[in-house]
């Protein structure tokens, strides 16, 4: 990733000619730690100390840490000293030909680059060569069934053809900023800009990391009890409910027979002051019964300021106080 900050590595290398070296073991007895500065404003560095090839055995890179700043690494390329490779090195013809095909296609400078540029023929064909010597010969491309279009890669560097958001020269992972390696691909995190803090989720669930206060897959909701996203703020509902609608804030299932979008009335009859603080609730209107009885004949009624008298309002048909 590009940064404003220098960085700084420590690379352990180990031989892979001793006897107890599979292939680049990570912990051997002649294992060295370097330690590099990576500056912004380079993309490659040749390192100040570096590893050297004895009787025919490869230093590889078998640990890597990087010291400052915090930041997610996606990839770091250990390249070898073309110069003093195999078939590259001596005063023979063929070697000191290769080195100046190198120079003159300036082939050195187009593998630094990234990303990767289109090689020109020349370079590409001594890409493979350079491979043949590291590895021994052709590589198989290992293309992951699930990540990648097809079991094909390109002749140079082995990178398969990846599925949306998916990454790596196998193709078997999810990009930074994405989730759910699969058949399909990865999907995008997708988070919040307002509710999380970063763009970043988990690689299995897609789960964002949320703000305080903000809640869901993208962290793109209020917690329970508020709405209003991304201003969050508690719902105001006089005791009677806990939840509101999170676009309107619209109290959700008043209870205590209240009504009205911060549940602060009383509903068809009852009477009362159900806002919180009044120290009243809501009761049932007698017109002449209670509300669901066979003797109940109003519609609704309110206490007089005056008498504090019930005054019923009257279901057609009907009359009186």
């Amino acid at each position: 990733p590009q940064s404003a900050e220098d960085w700084e590595a420590v690379v352990s290398v180990s031989s892979r000619v001793l006897p107890t070296s599979p292939r680049c073991g990570n912990l051997l007895p002649s294992e060295q730690m370097y330690r590099e500065s990576l500056p912004h404003s380079q993309r490659w560095i040749w390192p100040r100390s570096r590893g050297q090839v004895h009787g025919g055995g490869w230093l590889c890179p078998s640990q890597l840490h990087l010291l400052s700043p915090s930041r997610r690494l996606v990839q770091l390329v250990l390249l070898p000293r073309v110069s003093e490779l195999p078939g590259f090195h001596g005063a023979e013809a063929a070697a000191a030909t290769r080195r100046e095909e190198l120079e003159r296609y300036r082939c050195l400078e187009a593998f630094h680059m990234a990303p990767p540029h289109p090689l020109a023929q020349a370079c590409a064909r001594l890409v493979c060569s350079i491979s043949a010597l590291l590895h021994g010969g052709a590589l198989p491309c290992q293309c992951d069934p699930q990540g990648s279009r097809s079991s094909e890669c390109q002749a140079q560097g082995g990178q398969c053809e990846c599925k949306p958001h998916v990454l790596g020269r196998r193709c078997d992972h999810c990009a930074p900023g994405s989730y759910g390696f699969g058949p399909l691909g990865c999907s995008s995190c997708a988070c919040s800009p307002e509710g999380s803090v970063s763009q970043l989720c988990d690689a299995v669930s897609g789960q964002c990391r949320c703000q305080p206060g903000a809640m869901g897959r993208q962290c793109d909701q209020c917690q329970p009890g508020h709405w209003g996203f991304p201003a969050c703020r508690p719902c105001q509902c006089n005791g009677h409910a806990e939840d509101c609608d999170p676009q309107t804030g619209s109290c959700l299932r008043c209870r205590d027979h209240t009504a009205g979008r911060h549940c602060e009335r009383c509903q068809d009859g009852y009477y009362g002051d159900p806002v919180l603080g009044s120290g009243q609730q809501c009761r049932p209107c007698p017109c002449p019964g209670y509300p669901g009885t066979r003797h109940y004949h109003g519609s609704a009624c309110h206490a007089d300021e005056e008498t504090h008298h019930i005054v019923c309002l009257c279901a057609p048909g009907y009359a009186g106080e």
